[in-house]
């Protein structure tokens, strides 16, 4: 018996991998890797960072679990953090991405009485009922249609066919400030900027999925903070939020907290001690360790670098999507058998990197010799 795995059989990786520090992973063989792929853009402080692990141990060993009802200081801690970090006013902790959104898209739809919600082209926001609604990407909605809600799509980056599908009955807009599963697209210039605009012209909400991108991995604490003509209502995180524990957030102005009351959503789990422990420490050690200056600086280092094969470079930080001018699920493979861990996306020529912001120059020589030997 086998647990159920949400990929194929034949899209797993033929390795067992065991264990890592810092920016690399061991197999069942001993064979070590350098991690390219972050866990689908989770590990933004790499393996078993000794700050990370000890705020995690000594949290487990002064208050594993209690109800979420009563108030903790990690917990307060956490969301202090966070907001800082972000810019938002206030936080509501959850599990995942997903369960993010859910929220996200509850809160913006009750505090406007409006049901519709406009989504991207291509766009990718979880696999539960109401994000797969929203979600437009590849196979994702088909396989389980009839999808949740009431939405409309238009062209990611096309503020002309963005205005088209606004109107009175329109709650909010949802968008990824940079596509990641789409194959790392970043959105053009003034479109998040002109979203907002059409979001204040119509009465709606600004939903901005910074699951991906953010907590600093395109380095900057939000991706959107790269304009600071974006404004977002609601921003959901999670992946590097955790560093590796499952955690995520719906972050919200004081206006959009203010249309909600308790009760109205929860988590049994959400904002339990373990996780606020992982928050404040991931986001201290983004902080006073530089992290978002090194996952600029491994951005420069991999555009400057010689890379056989690479016709373009999308992304910002460590979310990178290199376009190749072949498909590139060969190429992975081929970067796996050289001590490479590295993704694919929907776009089918896109090499998704996901680095740690602590991989070292050693390893962007690794994956640099790699793709000499494979693309050159």
């Amino acid at each position: 018996m086998s647990a159920l795995q949400t990929v194929s059989e034949a899209a797993m990786l033929p390795v067992s991998l065991v264990r890592g520090q810092g920016a690399q992973i061991w197999d069942s063989d001993g064979r070590s890797y350098w991690d390219f792929y972050g866990g689908h853009a989770v590990a933004l402080l790499g393996q078993g960072h000794p700050r990370w692990v000890e705020a995690i141990r000594t949290q487990a060993e002064t208050l594993s679990f209690v109800t979420t009802v009563a108030p903790t200081p990690i917990r307060d801690q956490a969301v202090d953090v966070l907001c800082r970090f972000t810019g938002m006013d206030q936080a509501f902790l959850v599990n995942s991405g997903a369960e993010a959104n859910e929220a996200a898209l509850k809160v913006a739809r009750k505090s406007t009485g409006r049901e519709v919600v406009v989504a991207m082209e291509s766009g990718f926001h979880g696999r539960t009922m109401a994000c797969l609604g929203v979600t437009h990407a590849g196979h994702y909605r088909t396989d389980h249609a009839p999808t949740h809600g009431a939405v409309r799509f238009a062209p990611y980056g096309d503020l002309a066919a963005l205005q088209a599908q606004m109107g009175p009955d329109v709650a909010a807009v949802l968008i990824e400030p940079i596509q990641g599963i789409a194959g790392v697209i970043p959105a053009p210039a003034g479109f998040l900027a002109g979203a907002r605009a059409l979001c204040d012209a119509h009465g709606a909400r600004l939903i901005l999925d910074e699951i991906q991108t953010g907590i600093g991995r395109t380095g900057v604490p939000l991706a959107c903070r790269a304009d600071p003509m974006v404004r977002p209502d609601l921003v959901t995180v999670g992946k590097s939020l955790g560093a590796g524990f499952p955690v995520a957030a719906l972050l919200l102005t004081d206006a959009m907290a203010a249309t909600t009351r308790p009760g109205e959503h929860g988590s049994t789990f959400g904002g339990g001690p373990l996780a606020c422990a992982a928050v404040h420490a991931t986001i201290s050690t983004i902080a006073e360790e530089g992290l978002l200056e090194c996952a600029l600086a491994i951005e420069a280092d991999l555009r400057g670098r010689t890379l056989p094969g690479v016709v373009d470079i999308r992304g910002a930080g460590c979310l990178l999507g290199l376009v190749l001018d072949r498909p590139a699920r060969p190429v992975v493979g081929a970067l796996l058998d050289r001590g490479i861990l590295a993704g694919t996306a929907n776009d089918p020529h896109c090499l998704r990197l996901c680095p740690p912001a602590v991989m070292p120059a050693a390893g962007i020589d690794a994956i640099e010799n790699a793709m000499q030997a494979v693309c050159g």
